[in-house]
Parts: structure tokens; sequence; C-alpha cells
């Protein structure tokens, strides 16, 4: 037998795999602790948590019950549990928590409240209807498709929210912020040495506020757009290519403009950046 298949054999012997359905029975809260590796999270209609995980022979998956939450983290026998690939079907009501340090978080169609930490990994959210509330450093944030309240938190790496409603409020130090096709009534969106960009509805009755300090704002104004904007730059420029917008801006103070008789409240302020207001396909 060659040395590379012995070495293979090996490493399959020492692989270990759990995988086991847990019953809710009144629990409304799932929580998972992950060191390192990975935690996949997608839905089902069954009211039971399912639990994959592959992980080293050593270790082991300790399920726990405590009032209305489900506990799951990783034991080993001899020393600290150390990577582990989780892939976790829950119903689609069931609140998360989950937390990890060099751990990548995905979490596909959770209704559910959903609280996702790491210190060195990504998240990725898609769909659901809830609230989430997310928070990475060093890792990049993504969401999709989702509907309700947004909390992200971020710091080194960019935040990406897109096709996404509800209330978005997001803050990062040294990432970029980028909204697409965004449906909210509420954004705040503000970050240290990044770029935000902005695409989507501008509500009637909605508050927008973005603000960098370094960094440039783009924000897409959709034709026949009721808003007040209220654009303040120290040491940047300002173009505003919308109907009611003045021809010049002074730099270092602060403009406020009308256009499409008013409605949304939008407000913008950088230190060292531009801001841009553009028509959809004005090149932001």
């Amino acid at each position: 037998m060659s040395g590379t298949l012995t070495l293979a054999l090996a490493a399959l012997a020492l692989l270990q795999q759990t995988d086991t359905v847990v019953p809710l029975n009144g629990a409304t809260r799932l929580s998972v602790d992950n060191p390192g590796g990975s935690i996949v999270v997608v839905t089902w209609d069954r009211p039971a948590v399912r639990i994959e995980a592959e992980h080293s022979a050593r270790t082991f998956i300790d399920i726990d019950r405590r009032g209305q939450t489900l506990d799951v983290e990783a034991e080993a026998r001899r020393g600290p549990a150390t990577i582990v690939d989780y892939r976790i079907t829950v119903p689609a009501s069931l609140d998360l928590d989950l937390e990890g340090m060099y751990t990548t978080i995905t979490v596909t169609g959770a209704d559910g409240t959903v609280e996702a930490e790491t210190l060195q990994g990504d998240i990725q959210v898609r769909g659901g209807r809830g609230t989430l509330k997310l928070s990475s450093t060093n890792g990049k944030i993504d969401v999709e498709g989702a509907e309700g309240r947004i909390e992200i938190e971020t710091v080194g790496q960019p935040v990406r929210v897109a096709n996404s409603a509800g209330e978005v409020l997001v803050e990062s130090v040294g990432g970029s912020i980028t909204m697409e096709n965004v449906r909210a009534r509420v954004v705040e969106a503000g970050t240290v040495g990044g770029r935000i960009r902005y695409s989507g509805t501008l509500a009637p009755d909605g508050r927008y506020f973005f603000g960098t300090h370094g960094g440039p704002i783009d924000i897409e104004v959709p034709e026949g757009t009721g808003a007040t904007f209220t654009l303040a730059t120290i040491h940047g420029g300002i173009t505003a290519n919308v109907a009611g917008a003045p021809e010049r801006f002074a730099r270092g103070q602060r403009h406020s403009f009308t256009t499409g008789g008013g409605g949304a409240q939008v407000e913008a302020e950088t230190f060292g950046g531009r801001i841009t207001l553009a028509r959809p396909g004005g090149g932001l």
C-alpha cells in the first residue's frame, strides 16, 4: 500500500461524523459556540433540530437543554476541541445565537432572530424575515433577500446588503458598505475609512443617514423621488445630478435642498471624501 493511500485512510479513520435529531419540546432558541470551522444553518418544517458535524475522533458534540434554549458545543476528551464543521437544520421560526472565533457562518431562510458573531470569519445570510444582529472582526458580512431589522457591525472587511427590506443599521471600521436594491424606511450607515454606496428606495416617510470619515458616499436617487437632502463635507466635493440641487456647493458648509416636493429625509456627511447623488444608471 502506498504511503499516500495509507495517510489518506488514517485521516478518514480519525475523522468522525455526528448526525442526530433533537426534538424542540418547547425550545425557542438554538445556541452554537464553535471555536473554529464552519456553521451552516438551513431550515425545514419539522419541530426538531438536526445536527450534523464533522470533527476529530477525540471530539464529541455536547447538546444541553437550558430552559427554552438548546446549547450545542464541541468538547474533547483530552485538551480543547479544535475544528468542527456543522450543518444544522432547524424550523424557520427558531431563534439562533451563533458564535465562533475562526469560524464562517452561513444562514439560509431563518425567520426568527439571528445573532451571529465571529472573530476571523465571514458571515453570510440569505433570506429570512426576522431580526439580524451580525458582528465580525476581520470577516466579510453579506446579506441578501432579508426582510426585517438588520444590524451589522464589522471591523476591517466590507459589508454588503442586497435585495433586502426593513431597517438597515450598519457600522464599520475600515471597511466599505454597499447597499444594493434596498427597500427600507430607516437606514443608518457609518464607516471610518471606507466607501458607502446606496441604491434602492427613498421612501416618503423614510430617514436615511450616511456618514464616513475619509471615504466617498454615493447615493442613487430614483426618478420621481421626493426628499430633503442635507449634505456636508470638509475636504471633499459634492456632485448632485438630481432635480432641485444647487449647481455649486461650497466646501466646509452644510447644504440642504428639496426635490420632488420633499418627503424622505436624507443626510450625508464625510470629512475627506466626495458625496455624489445620481440618477439610476448615472455611473455610481
